[in-house]
C-alpha cells in the first residue's frame, strides 16, 4: 500500500491549530480557575461588608430609636414647662388678687375706724377703740397671712411639680 504522505505544510498548520486550540482550552481552563479562586478570596470581603452594612443598619436603626426617645422626652418635658408657667399664672393671679382682696378690706377696716374714731366722746373709748382695732389688724393680718403663705406654697408646688416630674420621667425607663 502506498501511504499518501501529508505535505509538510499542511502539517505544520494541523500541529500549529492543535497548539493554538490546546492554549486555548487552558487559558479558559486557567481563566476559570482564576475567576473561581478570585471569587473564593473575595468571599470574606463581601461578607465582611455584609456585616459592616448590616451594623451599620442596626445602629442607625438604634440611632433613630434614641433620637425618637430624647424627643419624645423633650416635648413631654416642653408640655410641663407649659403646664408650670400656666400653673404659676394662675397661682400668681390668685395670689395677687388675695393681695388686693388684704388691701381693700384693711382700707376699709381704716376708714371704718376713723369713722368710730371720729364717734368717740372721751378719750378712753378712742383709746379703746385703737386697742381693739390694733388686735383686730393683727389678727387679720395674722389670717390672711396665712392663707396667703398656703397660696404662695400651692403655686411653688404647682410650679415645681411638673417640671420635677419631666426631668424624673427619663430615668424611670
Amino acid at each position: 500500500m502506498a501511504t499518501i504522505k501529508k505535505p509538510v505544510t499542511k502539517v505544520i498548520e494541523e500541529t500549529a491549530e492543535t497548539i493554538v486550540e490546546q492554549t486555548v482550552a487552558n487559558t479558559q481552563a486557567a481563566t476559570a480557575a482564576v475567576q473561581t479562586a478570585a471569587a473564593e478570596l473575595a468571599k470574606p470581603f463581601a461578607d465582611m461588608q455584609e456585616k459592616v452594612r448590616a451594623n451599620a443598619e442596626k445602629g442607625i436603626e438604634q440611632l433613630r430609636s434614641h433620637y425618637a426617645t430624647l424627643k419624645g422626652n423633650a416635648e413631654a418635658a416642653t408640655d410641663k414647662l407649659e403646664e408650670s408657667v400656666t400653673a404659676a399664672h394662675a397661682g400668681t393671679r390668685e395670689f395677687n388678687m388675695k393681695v388686693l382682696d388684704l388691701f381693700r378690706t384693711q382700707t376699709n377696716a381704716g376708714f371704718e375706724h376713723m369713722q368710730s374714731l371720729f364717734g368717740a366722746k372721751t378719750v378712753a373709748d378712742a383709746v379703746k377703740l385703737q386697742q381693739d382695732f390694733a388686735k383686730s389688724q393683727v389678727e387679720t393680718l395674722q389670717a390672711h397671712s396665712k392663707h396667703l403663705a398656703e397660696i404662695a406654697k400651692k403655686v411653688a408646688t404647682d410650679l415645681v411639680e411638673p417640671v420635677k416630674a419631666s426631668m424624673v420621667m427619663p430615668f424611670k425607663r
